[in-house]
């Protein structure tokens, strides 16, 4: 029996298989995402501390949080680090990438799996090995930019103009590989005639990058900015290891400091506030994003 031929009888028993099929599967997600994602909304409409009744206050955790100068400093603080982060990453990871593509397959298999190391590290010891090498007594990186004369200019994790740049550092080193495994798995589907052509028309390598490399890339770039992006915008476990926020607050995020209300304030009604602004936020700034993503798949 066609397709062409199917009876609304029939029809109508498949939509019914499928729904069945689906549902098992769209209850646990429902459960698993949605509800506790109604509770967080619910919770932050409250006050909420220990051993004490709740009370609604309504919007008032909202409101509190656009006049707190310490959670307006942890958005900044969260917007700088996603920016500062996602640059570092992208251009990193896309220049060795492509640097990789043009050696042996044999040595640059062998380069990309050494790169690749420190994205197998957890981000807490991550942390402290970067802690330790930003050390003023101790730290490799106070003992090379003293090698190099600029050791005075540089304030490291004690600095608040330098601590937050710090961090976002060791995480584009831990990170970094991901944008590098990506972008070299989607340099495998560009035509090598592209850049035959390119080279016998004259044009460099910087031109061969801006005008065929990263054109033919746009749609992986996308994903990865995506992914990358909201995982720098939720940071918490670097932050929480290098400097806990500090110095003051120059380094705290918005995660670190739900947290800090949450479980150390004992306002936790205020820290699920904060919670659903990041949420909100990160729906605000990659929802064009993922949503142009898919449609690039639908075209």
């Amino acid at each position: 029996m066609t397709a062409f031929t199917r009876t609304p009888i029939v029809r109508r028993k498949e939509l019914l298989l499928g729904f069945c099929v689906i549902a098992p599967a769209a209850v646990v997600i429902a459960a698993v995402m949605f509800v506790p994602l109604i509770y967080a909304v619910y919770a932050s409409m409250y006050e909420i501390r220990p051993g004490q009744p709740a009370a609604f206050v309504f919007l008032g955790n909202y409101a509190r949080f656009f006049s707190d100068p310490v959670a307006l400093r942890s958005l900044g603080n969260t917007l700088l680090y996603t920016v500062v982060n996602l640059c570092v990453c992208l251009a990193v990871g896309v220049a060795m990438a492509v640097i990789l593509s043009n050696l042996r397959p044999r040595v640059g298999n062998a380069l990309r799996a050494i790169f690749s190391m420190p994205l197998f590290i957890s981000p807490i010891i991550v942390a402290l090995i970067w802690r330790y090498m930003y050390d003023p007594q101790y730290g490799f990186i106070y003992w090379a930019l003293g090698e190099a004369g600029l050791q005075e200019h540089f304030g490291g994790l004690n600095s608040s103009a330098w601590a937050l740049f710090c961090v976002a550092l060791a995480d584009a080193w831990n990170t970094t590989p991901f944008i590098l495994l990506v972008v070299s798995a989607g340099l495998t589907v560009v035509p090598p005639d592209l850049y035959e052509a390119a080279k016998i028309d004259g044009a460099g390598p910087v031109r061969i990058m801006f005008q065929i490399t990263l054109p033919l890339l746009a749609k992986v770039l996308a994903v990865v900015t995506l992914i990358r992006g909201t995982d720098a915008f939720r940071v918490f476990d670097l932050v929480y290891g290098m400097t806990n926020g500090g110095p003051a607050n120059s380094t705290s995020t918005l995660s670190l400091y739900a947290y800090k209300a949450a479980y150390q304030n004992n306002e936790l009604g205020y820290g699920m506030a904060i919670s659903v602004i990041t949420l909100v936020a990160l729906v605000v700034l990659f929802g064009p994003l993922m949503r142009g993503s898919a449609r690039g798949k639908e075209d």
